[in-house]
């Protein structure tokens, strides 16, 4: 007979062993050996374990704020993942950004190695790539005759990626940048270099180039641009509604969530006026939002003057946290300027092989970057968001590995979009122009309601999405049509960010407590769903 303790137990093994994409975000040496399942196979036989916990956690009895949030935590988390894995390799994965490939590019060579056996395990793993990728290909081929195919300019893009990625005169080197392991003595070391080079030149890149030839034949049958939303699938409709549940861990519908949007944005043309108004001599938003976009003075030019702003805004954070947490991190966190992936990015610290949390730019571009964007994001990825969250949790010896790691979306997004404002109440954005970044992150979220659940509940285009955040923000063309391919590759995961932070302030209004004890109480329990969230902080 199940008790919770056991079956959380199990649960975390099986969990973390099936969800490889989260293992290599987070550069785990878990399971160093494995890359995600791809295969139909695989991904149903994972579906209905998830749906087999969920229900042996629903059969059992909480009584402690503790119980209760792990028993929730697993049957939602259990749910929302087997939701999340339909049509996940087929959309997801072939996207160039935050595909498969990306999530190589970036997080393939970070894992903190450090035992002889993590050095068999990481060849191990470079040995399998190419089944992984031959994996992904053949079910997002499968996919496509049904129907579930990706955008055409999203494969291609891949394959274009891969392409330039290849070409480039450091290719292996680059793909071969993995550190030995520390354990090593310098001998075995340059041996175990030797292998993996050996391996990545025989075996990943001829890998490599067959996929991205498998994707540019796939563009052939993607869709076009004026088809981008989960709308126009069979059964898409069904899918989407599933996903709006598991990644906002509440009831409401596309059409609710769309008419939030758009208060969120009403609300926040006021504070333009009073906030941006004055730094630009005009309260015509239209005019605002143009000169924010169109200042060249503002655009960042190279990745180190970024790295820097992030690291003063850093330590400005951590120096406040006393003022609002009864506790503090101990764990540190790096910032990171990479070359790939999503234009931020956090990764959770591993205690067991002593890595960081580390959060990442995306400076490919650096022009992408507007200075008044650095402070908020710093904010959200770093302290007092992500880091803060992360961290506490894993230095709390107590709490289970299920609340600590299985990510409930809209408690952790919720919540570090929910520090960017309180980052505000304690005075860390270095000034007047600081703080329009603060909004300009605001409007990204609150159009995201809108134009999320415009594609993919109601039919809009492409172009449609991005003219109606050029519209509604100051964000550039550039971060707008990143956002919106975004959101064509990862249904309903954008809306998690402002329902979870509108709920985490509702429950500090409701709440009334004293800050560090408020934040206690949402800290306390772990990620958890947002109606349990809501039960454990107003008990």
């Amino acid at each position: 007979m199940d008790t919770l303790t056991s079956l959380a137990d199990e649960y975390y093994a099986f969990a973390r062993a099936a969800d490889g994409h989260s293992l290599l975000w987070n550069s785990s040496t878990e399971h160093l050996e494995s890359w995600p399942a791809f295969s139909p196979d695989a991904v149903a036989e994972q579906q209905r374990q998830y749906s087999e916990f969920a229900a042996r956690a629903d059969a059992l009895t909480a009584t402690t704020p503790r119980e209760v949030a792990l028993k929730d935590a697993i049957a939602f988390t259990a749910r929302s993942a087997a939701v999340d894995l339909t049509w996940n390799a087929a959309i997801t994965g072939t996207h160039p950004a935050l595909g498969f490939i990306g999530m190589i590019e970036v997080f393939g060579t970070r894992f903190n190695l450090v035992t002889g056996e993590h050095a068999d395990q990481y060849l191990a793993k470079m040995r399998a790539l190419p089944g992984a990728l031959e994996d992904l290909a053949s079910v997002a081929e499968a996919e496509a005759l049904l129907g579930v195919v990706g955008l055409a300019r999203h494969l291609d893009r891949t394959a274009a990626n891969i392409e330039a990625l290849l070409a480039s005169p450091d290719a292996l080197d680059r793909l071969a940048a993995q550190a030995p392991p520390s354990d090593l003595a310098e001998a075995q070391a340059d041996t175990w270099v030797g292998e993996l080079r050996q391996i990545v030149a025989d075996e990943v890149i001829p890998a490599l180039a067959g996929h991205a030839e498998r994707m540019r034949a796939l563009a052939e049958r993607g869709r076009d641009d004026d088809h981008p939303g989960f709308c126009h699938l069979p059964g898409g409709d069904a899918q989407y509604r599933d996903l709006v549940w598991a990644m906002t861990s509440t009831d409401l519908t596309p059409e609710q969530i769309h008419q939030l949007g758009l208060d969120q944005i009403a609300r926040l043309d006021e504070e333009y006026k009073q906030i941006a108004g004055p730094l630009v001599g005009t309260t015509d938003l239209a005019e605002i939002y143009r000169r924010f976009r169109e200042d060249e003075s503002l655009v960042y030019t190279n990745p180190e003057d970024l790295v820097r702003d992030a690291e003063e805004a850093f330590a400005r954070a951590n120096e406040a946290l006393p003022r609002a947490f009864s506790r503090v991190p101990k764990t540190p966190c790096r910032v990171n300027a990479v070359k790939g992936g999503a234009q931020a990015y956090y990764s959770a610290p591993e205690p067991e092989t002593g890595k960081p949390g580390e959060f990442f730019f995306n400076v490919l571009n650096p022009t992408d970057w507007s200075r008044t964007d650095v402070e908020g994001t710093t904010f959200h990825e770093g302290l007092p968001g992500h880091h803060l969250q992360f961290a506490l949790h894993e230095e709390d010896t107590e709490l289970h590995n299920v609340l600590k790691r299985m990510n409930v979306t809209a408690y952790l997004e919720g919540w570090a979009l929910y520090t960017e404002r309180l980052a505000d109440e304690l005075g860390l954005y270095s000034s007047e122009l600081a703080r329009v970044g603060m909004l300009l992150n605001d409007s990204l979220r609150a159009c995201r309601l809108v134009v999320d659940t415009g594609m993919h509940a109601f039919g809009w285009t492409r172009q449609q999405a991005i003219d109606f955040m050029m519209d509604n923000s100051p964000n550039s063309l550039g971060a707008v049509t990143a956002e919106v391919d975004r959101y064509i590759a990862m249904p309903a995961q954008a809306l998690s960010y402002m329902v979870g932070r509108l709920e985490i302030m509702r429950l500090r209004e409701a709440a009334a407590l004293p800050l560090p004890d408020f934040h206690e109480r949402v800290l306390a329990n772990g990620m958890v769903p947002l109606p349990t969230l809501s039960r454990l902080v107003l008990a």
